[in-house]
């Protein structure tokens, strides 16, 4: 056995001596006890092998930043199409089933629902058919535009910023919460003065998401580094998907 483990040592590339080590190792635990008097482990690590395992131990572990800095970049983009998503079932559903169906962004949860509200005229039989969490608020903004994006993007009818406001909802009461409702004629109308939805009134929407810059503390500011929004038509319902240059500087055209 040692001739085998000194001739394995010499031939194969230094690279390799890690495994050798490793099945040393495992010799030492699995042969009868006669034999692991003659396997020599004392002789431990080369200072150039314990350097290839730190190398290959940094690479991995630059890789996995890297991969974690790729992800986050696009947290932005994944919750906007999430949001965008949840929009257009809700007014594919209404349109097709001739229901009313609710989308609620809600603040105080940091989720988004979708909701039927089967009878008109009553809250007690709303249904939810989905509840998503979003993304942290110091990771991704939703609730507000960042202030180098001072203006929505244009549209011909109106679609100002979403509001948020204390629900009078049961399923999400003291909430605070942006509500869209989707009416079967494919009209959008806010969330009204009540439970039940009265007085509310035609209304479009821009959803803006984004992910803030950051201060020297790591604090985040009200600066947007990636910058994305959704807007809804209050008409028809049609939603879009708009891009604006972010980082430092200010947001004045908004592409599709």
């Amino acid at each position: 056995m040692e001739f085998f483990l000194a001739r394995s040592h010499l031939e194969k590339p230094r690279l390799f001596l890690i495994y050798d080590l490793l099945i040393e190792v495992y010799l030492l635990v699995q042969s009868p006890p006669s034999l692991k008097s003659k396997i020599k482990l004392e002789q431990g690590f080369s200072f150039l092998e314990l350097i290839i395992v730190l190398l290959i131990i940094s690479i991995l572990s630059v890789l996995s930043i890297l991969s974690f800095r790729a992800e986050k970049k696009f947290l932005a983009d994944t919750e906007a199409y999430l949001i965008m998503d949840t929009i257009n079932e809700a007014r594919q559903r209404a349109l097709t089933q001739h229901e009313i169906m609710r989308v609620e962004i809600n603040k105080t949860k940091n989720t988004i629902s979708l909701i039927n509200e089967n009878t008109a005229g009553t809250a007690s039989d709303d249904r939810v058919i989905r509840t998503l969490s979003l993304e942290a608020t110091n990771y991704v903004v939703y609730d507000s535009a960042p202030t180098n994006a001072p203006n929505t993007p244009t549209e011909p009818s109106p679609v100002p910023a979403l509001v948020f406001k204390t629900s009078t909802h049961p399923l999400s009461l003291s909430d605070q919460v942006a509500t869209l409702r989707f009416l079967q004629n494919g009209n959008v109308v806010d969330g009204g003065s009540n439970a039940i939805g009265s007085n509310s009134v035609i209304t479009g929407a821009t959803i803006f998401v984004w992910m803030p810059n950051y201060s020297e503390s790591n604090q985040p500011l009200t600066t947007g580094n990636v910058i994305r929004a959704i807007t809804v038509l209050g008409t028809t319902g049609s939603t879009k998907y708009w891009k604006c240059p972010g980082g430092s500087s200010q947001c004045t055209n908004w592409a599709q």
